[in-house]
């Protein structure tokens, strides 16, 4: 009696061309995961200290020099998923909006009380002073740009040390993107009247056509007004 042994399954067929260098390096994640490759075999290619900064986006100034730096955790990958049922394959870009960045991070600073407080009296008047600057946050994992401050508190605590204030600050990103414009360089800049409080405009201000027009429809008025 005769025996047949079991067919053995095919392997894989290869692909006729393998990727080129060219195209392994041109891949951003390759060339990231190369780096962190080598970066780990060579402990001393890290500075002694690690870089921490908060830099005006216009003046590259330093938000505050603090004694040390605490917790600093970034949300980069936050997003808004659509919860209503979705066809299969209809899955689409406005399904799954990305959120702004926020980072929220502590900043400590030592010393005497008057040090602690001109400390954060400092820093307190250049955010009241301009609310709508931007900065740009640089850290050992990364560099997050066109950041403003969303929100700061401060505590201090007995069982850290009564010398020792501890500044909360939450920075949230601030999308920016290119004006259109189809006039080339005879675009008109918009305006609005002052702002007194921020977030609440109360605009007094009246442009030339609207005031022209108040000004030839008083008299239309005032006729209209004795006739009836």
């Amino acid at each position: 009696m005769a025996f047949s042994l079991p067919s053995i399954p095919s392997l894989p067929s290869l692909p006729k061309t393998l990727p080129s260098a060219a195209s392994f390096v041109r891949s951003p994640v390759a060339v990231l995961n190369a780096v962190s490759l080598i970066a780990s075999n060579l402990p001393k290619f890290n500075p002694p200290k690690p870089i921490y900064a908060i830099l005006n986006a216009d003046t590259f100034l330093p938000l505050a020099l603090p004694d040390s730096w605490g917790e600093i955790m970034p949300r980069f990958a936050e997003y808004q998923v659509a919860d209503y049922p979705i066809e299969d394959g209809a899955f689409a870009a406005y399904n799954k909006v990305r959120r702004p960045v926020t980072v929220d991070l502590t900043l400590v600073k030592r010393g005497s009380d008057l040090a602690r407080a001109t400390w954060l009296e400092a820093i307190r008047q250049q955010i009241q002073a301009s609310p709508l600057d931007r900065y740009n946050i640089i850290t050992p994992q990364g560099i997050f740009t066109s950041l403003t401050i969303a929100r700061s508190s401060f505590q201090t605590r007995q069982d850290r040390g009564s010398n020792m204030l501890y500044l909360e600050l939450q920075f949230t990103e601030v999308l920016q993107i290119e004006t259109p414009s189809l006039l080339g360089t005879n675009a008109v800049e918009p305006e609005s009247g002052p702002m007194a409080v921020l977030g609440r405009v109360y605009s007094q201000a009246v442009d030339a056509g609207t005031a022209r027009l108040a000004t030839i429809a008083a008299p239309v008025n005032s006729l209209l007004r004795s006739v009836g």
